[in-house]
């Protein structure tokens, strides 16, 4: 009976996972390039290269790898591959972490990790749109197997292009490296591999820095300092326990309180997953803007609970991650100043405790797909094809 239970959880882990992939391929298909703000500007970026070989970001600091792989897709191919290859990085990158991080290669756990990091609307649906996030995930986790395998040289090259594609992924490594049980190299050298790392990685925003005349105010981003520390705090929190899904997140503390599980989340073996948790935290803390920013905190947060409970607790967790996707609860109604329409500005200005149902992930992605035309000219033949999602060339 055991036997035939244990069959029927990895038959129904493969359907999940098919179900979820094929999803994943049909809104890539119909999904245009978007609606986040930072796409076009990371196209723009490579066609300016293209064009007239000129320098600019997409935003204050860049993302070269990110903006020359995703600008060179969708100027020759169209939002289809761009938004597929996108969603393909973060597959590898869970591949990588999977094969990282789990001593034992299990079909089972295999499956439970896929699905639960994929039953998690941010880790799903942000990861549908030609955006950085993946970009940086894949190579730094590709970085980790090697590191784990002891190839540095290759460990090395793939840590520099993470954090080409996404600066902040500098700081992950560093804990990954210093934190990670590797008995051929001592402190020493682990420095001396950071710091080769670091710079290597570094590389990629020369000409940035070179087009700012050596200066530093690029590294910099808008912060919402306007709310003070209560109000970045309060939106820190909140944030968070949307990552998680309100209902995930009650769920997994009723756990940890029930079964007393906050003792051994926080052994020592553990302490690589903490430190790179905490750090992920710790950025968005300082700028607790898209939830994509701690995609990698999550994924290790997945990781950490698939080692320490029980299969039914984290079946239980994908449950509630997929009903998120139709229907989802909220206990704080954000109220805005003059949001008239989709395009205009979002000020948060105030908050009132209330529980309601609001939209689920599903109804969110289709709804924001034509966000994407507030920032185009719509009678442009460029404007036509980026609302069309077609390939710009």
């Amino acid at each position: 009976m055991r036997k035939m239970l244990k069959f029927n959880l990895i038959k129904s882990l493969k359907i999940s996972l098919s179900i979820i992939l094929l999803f994943a391929i049909y809104l890539s298909y119909i999904g245009g390039y978007g609606s986040d703000e930072d796409t076009l500007p990371m196209i723009g970026v490579f066609e300016a290269i293209l064009n007239s070989g000129g320098i600019m970001t997409s935003r204050f600091t860049g993302y070269p790898v990110a903006e020359f792989g995703i600008g060179f897709l969708s100027h020759f191919f169209g939002s289809f591959i761009a938004n597929l290859f996108t969603f393909s990085l973060l597959l590898v990158g869970l591949f990588f972490l999977y094969l990282t991080f789990f001593e034992k290669i299990s079909k089972k756990i295999f499956l439970i990790f896929f699905v639960l990091s994929l039953s998690n609307p941010v880790i799903f649906f942000e990861n549908l749109e030609p955006i950085d996030y993946s970009w940086s995930l894949a190579p730094f986790s590709i970085g980790c197997f090697f590191y784990k395998k002891k190839k540095y040289e290759l460990a090395m090259l793939f840590f520099a292009v993470s954090i080409g594609a996404r600066l902040n992924f500098g700081l992950f490594i560093i804990f990954f490296i210093l934190f990670f049980i590797n008995k051929n190299l001592n402190l020493k050298r682990k420095i001396s591999f950071i710091i080769s790392t670091l710079i290597f990685g570094s590389l990629f925003y020369l000409p940035t820095w070179y087009t700012h005349q050596f200066g530093f105010e690029w590294l910099t981003a808008a912060r919402p300092t306007d709310q003070g520390f209560f109000g970045l705090f309060a939106r820190f929190l909140y944030k968070n326990i949307h990552l998680l899904t309100p209902l995930s997140f009650i769920f997994i503390i009723f756990v940890l309180i029930k079964l007393n599980k906050f003792g051994k989340i926080f052994q020592k073996k553990n302490e690589i997953y903490l430190y790179i948790i905490l750090s992920n935290l710790l950025l968005f803390l300082w700028i607790p803007a898209e939830l994509s920013y701690l995609l990698l905190g999550l994924i290790m947060f997945y990781i950490l609970l698939i080692k320490n409970f029980e299969e039914k607790i984290i079946i239980s967790i994908i449950i509630l991650n997929l009903s998120s996707w139709v229907i989802q609860p909220d206990f704080l109604r954000i109220i805005y100043k003059n949001k008239i329409n989709k395009c205009s500005p979002s000020q948060a200005i105030g908050a009132k405790f209330e529980i309601y149902l609001k939209r689920g992930a599903i109804q969110n992605y289709l709804e924001t797909r034509d966000m994407i035309k507030c920032w185009v000219d719509v009678d442009t033949d460029r404007g036509n094809k980026i609302l069309k999602g077609e390939a710009l060339r």
